[in-house]
């Protein structure tokens, strides 16, 4: 009989990723990834985890900058204290290359953490019953396939994986390393860790349970959820059990509305304030002749209620009658407007509005904008 298991198991912490897109917030973002790196170490220290795993992208780049190589070590050294080990991969970020500041690993540390790599791709646990076994990245690609050479072990003990690679889907080419559900099915193991999507996904097969956390902090300004952390439980009388607990504190809000109404949609914004928020908000439909939205009055209004404030103009200026004589006829754009200014004349009255809507979305989409239509 086994004993039962518990682990803390993150991916994609990206340590010191630049965040350009956010400006001055950048940096804010990136102090926030230090701090979630404390709450992921006090999560692990107030269950008392027998391991903590780093599937994978725990740093943004090979040498990150000393900030976020301290952050670490100080969570390893407090976790190693607790008697807690912590095993890592290295990820499509933070890959095993020649400046790869995860080198510094290869070798034992007394109270350092323990990377899984080509060369030792396996450690036990004989006081816990637990074998796990990793696959570091040698390149964003390499192994293709890195989950083909892990399967269960002779030993009796806990059987756990770690992987970063993409679920694959279909047939399409990629230049990453990927698994599929058979791969995870015919590994035979109890418990396979994930890395590299940053949304939580459970990808379970066969008797295998296989989990992304996610990032446990927004790295990407498409994450619409809180970061995660993955408490896993192994006990041989009730089966894994895999509890998601929130450690993240930034995500975004996506407000889409036409420029006719934007003031109701910055009323439906002002609504869901939060200093820890990204707010998108996305602009369409038609705008008069030379009376563009003040995009910088908009997000000075918006600015000390969220932590970032992004809009996006995909409105169309609408074109008037004369603008429209300047494309002559034997002209694409120009026989696009002669076109369905004929049908135009013949429309019944309903019609005639969403034909003009027509024209001006499709003189945009001619021109080369990039827009969205309207409702």
């Amino acid at each position: 009989m086994r004993p039962p298991l518990k682990i803390v198991h993150t991916a994609d912490l990206h340590l010191g990723a630049k965040f350009t897109k956010l400006g001055a917030k950048g940096a804010g973002q990136r102090k926030r990834l230090c701090e979630v790196l404390v709450d992921i170490t006090d999560l692990a220290l107030r269950e008392r985890a027998d391991f903590v795993l780093f599937a994978g992208d725990t740093f943004d780049h090979h040498q990150p900058a000393p900030q976020s190589l301290s952050a670490f070590e100080f969570a390893v050294a407090r976790l190693a204290q607790a008697g807690i080990p912590v095993l890592l991969i290295a990820g499509t970020h933070d890959f095993l290359n020649g400046r790869s500041i995860l080198k510094k690993y290869l070798a034992d540390q007394a109270e350092g953490p323990i990377l899984l790599h080509s060369r030792r791709p396996v450690w036990k646990s004989a006081e816990k019953q637990a074998v796990i076994q990793g696959v570091s990245l040698e390149r964003p690609d390499s192994p293709a396939r890195p989950l083909a050479g892990l399967h269960r072990t002779e030993d009796p003990g806990w059987q756990i994986g770690m992987i970063h690679a993409s679920l694959e889907i279909g047939q399409e080419t990629t230049r990453e390393a990927v698994f599929s559900p058979a791969e995870v099915q015919g590994s035979g193991l109890d418990y396979l860790a994930l890395g590299h999507w940053h949304r939580m996904r459970d990808c379970s097969a066969g008797q295998t349970t296989c989990w992304y956390p996610g990032a446990p902090e927004m790295i990407a300004m498409d994450e619409e959820e809180k970061g995660r952390v993955l408490v896993v439980e192994l006990r041989e009388s009730t089966g894994p059990r895999v509890t998601p607990v929130t450690v993240g504190k930034r995500s975004l809000l996506r407000v889409n509305t036409e420029v006719s109404r934007l003031e109701e949609a910055l009323h439906r914004a002002m609504l869901q304030v939060d200093p820890d928020r990204i707010l998108e908000l996305t602009l369409s439909g038609m705008m008069p002749p030379g009376q563009p939205p003040d995009i910088r009055e908009i997000q000075n209004r918006l600015a000390g209620e969220f932590f970032f404030v992004e809009v996006r103009n995909s409105a169309v200026s609408r074109l008037s009658a004369e603008e429209m004589l300047q494309y002559p006829e034997q002209t694409v754009i120009g026989r696009f407007i002669r076109l369905v200014e004929e049908r135009q004349k013949k429309a019944e009255p309903a019609q005639k509005e969403q034909l003009e809507q027509a024209l001006q979305l499709g003189l945009a989409l001619l021109s080369g904008r990039e827009v969205l239509p309207w409702s």
